[in-house]
């Protein structure tokens, strides 16, 4: 991957990189960092702390939410399409059983879903459960009265789209993302195929997690992907836009919900909006495009200047990565606040 900067500063940042992944405890790391149309790949540490195997740039992590993004992208490119309508019924399009008995929930709709309105739990059953097809959803509150994050709403939103499409969420996603973004490495189901290259998580003593096998596909947990695939995706679907009409494209950057959920108020609320998949951070006068994420042993960031296109990547194997989020972004994107960082925190 060319590098975007001089090489001694590649080789400072390089240093500092690692540094700020020692600090917290971190023990492997991969970050694409974009700058100028150009991008530089820095790796840290060990994919687990009991072996000797480097983090490397073919080493694959767990995206954890990262995989919203992914399946808001496939949302909107199934507008586009006419497959679906951001403002029509789930439930017009497929009477999921885990519904049929929730009024409210009947009501909802793609963009509530996308924007975190939908009034669904984030899960209401562990998302690792094989029951949960079959467990009924409940409100938490009215569909559409305000934000409050939600997994389960994208995974009714995934299983809605598989029913319309009669493909399967890894079939479409290596058709509408994979395929297109040039993203060899990336997967929502266990693909044993990376056995060899896939990072363990690590709590924050830094005892190994047990390895997690992903049996069937939810995009809005199991993406397991490197930072290069990523970067990716970053770079030509939500920067440039590719396979989206311009209309639909900016969508994803316009607030549609105002990030408040009054069950986890945060100071950094006021800094927050939600478009349709992603966060909007406006601060320091520089409106930033991001998305957490956040499995037990793996912590994930992305970071998105929508006018310079300058991103970062970040993922972590660690339950202590939130911990290098600010000095990682203080030395890639600037000096400046960064309330996204907080306000994720106020949502774990």
């Amino acid at each position: 991957m060319p590098g975007g900067t001089d090489t001694r500063d590649t080789d400072a940042a390089l240093e500092e990189f690692r540094q700020t992944m020692r600090s917290q405890g971190v023990p492997g790391a991969q970050l694409v960092y974009a700058h100028n149309g150009a991008a530089t790949l820095y790796c840290h540490g060990v994919m687990r702390n009991d072996a000797p195997a480097p983090v490397t740039d073919q080493t694959v992590f767990q995206a954890a939410s990262l995989s919203k993004v992914i399946g808001a992208y496939i949302t909107l490119r199934l507008a586009d399409a006419g497959t679906i309508d951001l403002d029509t019924p789930l439930w017009d399009y497929w009477p999921s059983q885990r519904i049929k008995d929730n009024p409210q929930a009947r009501t909802i709709t793609a963009r509530r879903v996308l924007d975190h309105t939908s009034g669904l739990p984030n899960w209401q059953i562990s998302p690792s459960n094989p029951a949960i097809d079959q467990t009924p959803l409940q409100n938490r509150f009215a569909t559409g009265a305000r934000f409050g994050y939600s997994g389960e709403g994208f995974y009714l939103l995934q299983r809605t789209l598989e029913h319309l499409t009669g493909k399967r969420w890894e079939q479409l996603a290596t058709q509408e993302v994979f395929s297109r973004f040039d993203m060899p490495s990336s997967h929502f189901m266990t693909d044993h195929a990376f056995d060899e290259r896939k990072a363990r998580g690590h709590g924050k003593d830094g005892t190994p997690e047990r390895d997690r096998v992903f049996g069937w596909e939810n995009t809005a947990w199991t993406l397991v992907t490197t930072a290069r695939d990523y970067h990716h995706f970053l770079q030509r679907a939500l920067y440039r836009g590719e396979g989206l009409q311009p209309a639909t494209h900016a969508l994803m950057f316009t607030a549609s919900s105002n990030a408040d959920d009054t069950d986890t108020p945060s100071a950094a609320d006021p800094f927050i909006d939600w478009g349709l998949g992603v966060g909007l951070q406006n601060a320091n006068n520089r409106p930033l495009v991001w998305h957490w994420g956040d499995n037990p042993g793996f912590k994930a960031l992305f970071m998105l200047d929508p006018r310079s296109g300058d991103s970062i990547a970040l993922f972590t194997n660690s339950d202590n990565g939130p911990a290098t989020y600010k000095q990682v972004l203080r030395r890639f994107f600037g000096e400046g606040d960064y309330p996204a960082v907080d306000w994720s925190s106020a949502q774990d």
